[in-house]
């Protein structure tokens, strides 16, 4: 693009100056995707709030991760025993802890206590993610 009675370098610079103002004011929609916040543009190992975030298509604990065998699996709750834990025989998540319709990590050892009556939430010499357990 030439603008008439400017130089080709002073054209150019225009142009640039009107793409990156444009960019600045954002189009609908584009702006927002390029920010980063649009779903799935999020790597394994970057920042994510919802599982929508990740090209992993699962986020925990604010991270996205990989899928491996029950973590990062889709589940149920367990039904609460008459205890108010969940029962252990129908728990598919093992020591990982269904949320929002997937084994995710725990949160915290109270939340282990409250579900499972584990004593602590903590990482697993060969396994991703926090579980529950002693």
């Amino acid at each position: 693009m030439v603008v008439q009675g400017k130089k080709p370098q002073a054209a150019l610079k225009q142009t640039v100056s009107l793409l990156l103002f444009t960019l600045a004011l954002g189009v609908p929609g584009e702006t927002f995707a390029l920010a980063g916040g649009a779903g799935k543009d999020a790597p394994v190992g970057a920042a994510c709030h919802a599982d929508e975030d990740c090209q992993s298509d699962f986020c925990d604990l604010g991270i996205c991760r990989i899928p491996q065998g029950q973590y990062g699996a889709v589940c149920t709750p367990a039904p609460l025993t008459a205890e108010g834990l969940r029962d252990g025989k129908l728990n598919y998540c093992g020591a990982y802890v269904c949320e929002e319709g997937r084994c995710r990590s725990c949160n915290s050892d109270s939340q282990c206590q409250s579900e499972y009556g584990a004593p602590m939430c903590k990482l697993h010499p060969n396994r991703p993610g926090k579980r529950c357990g002693a």
